[in-house]
């Protein structure tokens, strides 16, 4: 993977010093406000508007990561071609 060092397209924001994101306006970490929403008292894992129903978003419609695994024995291996 490349990394560039300055700012390229979409990144015009300067790195915050407290949470290291590039981002405009008030850090939401420092003044301890919810990533979601902006309120405070909460985290982004526990805003009650995760619980809501989203078409927009793709973190709503694939929470977590997922994958399969195939096992096969010694025998089926050598079977391949």
């Amino acid at each position: 993977s490349q990394q560039s060092s300055g700012p390229s397209e979409g990144y015009s924001y300067p790195v915050c010093t407290t949470c290291g994101r590039r981002h405009q306006g008030e850090c939401r970490r420092a003044a301890g406000t919810c990533f979601k929403c902006g309120q405070a008292g909460h985290l982004k894992k526990d805003c009650r508007k995760n619980t809501t129903t989203s078409t927009s978003g793709q973190a709503d419609k694939n929470p977590g990561a997922s994958g399969r695994v195939f096992a096969i024995t010694e025998g089926q291996a050598a079977n391949t071609s």
